[in-house]
């Protein structure tokens, strides 16, 4: 059995709080970086699908072009809310693995509320 499986088994949390901590500092702004260009480019792109659209007249096309553009509108939000949230979730974590218990509860309570 290897050393992560071994601590984990044993319930030795010790690094799993400074991992996620690194994970987050080293890849969360260039994935951030990535998701929001992604973002701008299908904004683009559905914006030029509404306009094609819009100069053929053809219901279905512009129905289609709504559909895509309020997708990603929704996709963008669900980023934002992923943005903000995970941060808390992994300092929660690390603080629940640091056993300590009052500021593991401050920040879920915070979180929460």
């Amino acid at each position: 059995m290897n050393q992560f499986s071994t601590n984990l088994l044993a319930g030795n949390f010790d690094n799993v709080g400074k991992i996620l901590e690194s994970f987050l500092n080293q890849w969360w702004g260039p994935l951030l970086g990535v998701l929001t260009a992604a973002a701008a480019i299908l904004g683009i792109a559905a914006g030029l699908k509404y306009m094609l659209a819009s100069q053929s007249g053809d219901e279905q096309k512009l129905k289609q072009a709504k559909n895509f553009a309020i997708g990603i509108f929704v996709g963008i939000i669900i980023v934002f809310l992923i943005a903000a949230l995970v941060p808390v979730i992994v300092a929660s974590f690390q603080s629940w693995f640091d056993n300590d218990a009052q500021e593991f509860m401050s920040l879920f309570v915070n979180s929460v509320i």
